[in-house]
């Protein structure tokens, strides 16, 4: 892997670096503006949908957790969102009850991902006797957690006496318990050793690419390749240093970016035609609306790894500008374009690189 960044990409930063963004209403760096919780049982980092401007219109949160050992996000629920998430790194034990039959019991390594459906319960586990570091998106800005404490908490003495069979002073102690959505538990309920498999688990290693080469490759968890997943999708971005992700845009579902590793020049145009570019760097989120074009080159030294979450899943389609380009005739680009008809066709005889390019 390169040690330094090549003259190319210099060139690109020093006669780019007066073009960036003072304001990029789409981004915010969740490591340094989130809100976060921690405790002896591990770290949460949250944003909210009133942290971006209300022109960008987020239609989803993301949240980064870290557990330690033996610890977990405690039993609750989304009343109105579904979630999907993709560990980083350790090992999750997943229980989800919907109201009927057995719970879904099952585990998720590094690269692996989950859905849990709206208004489900779930709870999840640390059990692999490391850090437990993971991201969690829902395809909804108002998620509206629930729990165990919070819910009892809100009912009246006496219908919590009668529906929990509790005694007055045990009522007053659970209703002097505090919010805790990280905890440590039992390890005695979770199975450590072995592995759990469920058709609302999935896991990245085991897709085929989208697109895979010495530049780098992607990956798509989505209703093809998971029949779980029917309303959300993911996707799992690795560009290699000096590489370029096409310039392009989906045509079906807003997506949250995630950066876990790695530095990049990105820039996008919003639906008014303002320009963005922006550096990015680990722990952006970047809300992309659905047809929004962009495009980000790999300016570090190391792999560029990218997570993103779409608010659908069915019929995800990418369109590259080339590509795009390329299924009009040359005449066509040209009354277009104002370019003369052998430029254009000298677009059109181009080699179409999809997903990646060298810069």
């Amino acid at each position: 892997m390169p040690t330094e960044i090549s003259q190319k990409i210099k060139q690109l930063l020093e006669q780019e670096a007066k073009h960036l963004s003072e304001n990029f209403p789409y981004r915010l760096n969740l490591f340094e503006e989130g809100q976060i919780d921690q405790n002896k049982a591990g770290l949460r980092i949250s944003e909210t949908a009133q942290q971006f401007d209300d022109l960008v219109g987020l239609t989803g949160l993301l949240f980064y957790y870290k557990l330690y050992d033996h610890s977990m996000r405690v039993p609750h629920w989304h009343a109105n969102a579904v979630e999907v998430g993709v560990v980083l790194q350790g090992k999750m034990k997943v229980t989800i009850w919907n109201g009927k039959d057995k719970p879904h019991i099952f585990t998720v390594e590094k690269n692996g991902t989950w859905l849990i459906p709206q208004a489900a319960i779930h709870a999840l586990e640390n059990v692999g006797g490391e850090e437990l570091e993971f991201l969690v998106v829902y395809n909804c800005p108002n998620a509206a957690d629930r729990d165990f404490v919070t819910a009892w908490a809100a009912l009246p003495d006496t219908i919590l006496e009668r529906s929990l069979g509790l005694l007055p002073d045990e009522i007053t102690g659970l209703k002097k318990s505090t919010l805790n959505r990280l905890s440590h538990y039992d390890p005695h309920s979770a199975p450590e050793k072995e592995n759990i498999p469920s058709p609302f688990g999935g896991n990245f290693s085991s897709v085929t690419p989208l697109y895979k080469s010495t530049l780098g490759s992607i990956r798509r968890i989505d209703a093809e390749t998971n029949p779980a997943m029917q309303l959300m999708a993911l996707q799992q971005t690795f560009l290699n240093p000096g590489a370029l992700r096409e310039p392009h845009w989906y045509t079906v579902g807003d997506t949250i970016l995630f950066v876990k590793k790695g530095n990049a020049y990105y820039t996008t145009m919003d639906d008014k035609g303002k320009v963005y570019h922006a550096l990015i760097k680990p722990g952006d989120m970047i809300f992309i609306p659905v047809g929004m074009f962009h495009t980000y080159v790999n300016v570090g030294t190391e792999t560029l790894e990218i997570y993103e979450a779409f608010n659908a899943s069915k019929g995800l389609a990418e369109v590259g500008l080339l590509s795009g380009a390329q299924h009009f005739h040359a005449g066509t680009l040209a009354a277009a374009t104002g370019l003369s008809k052998e430029v254009t066709q000298k677009i059109l005889k181009k080699s179409p690189e999809n997903y990646m390019v060298a810069f």
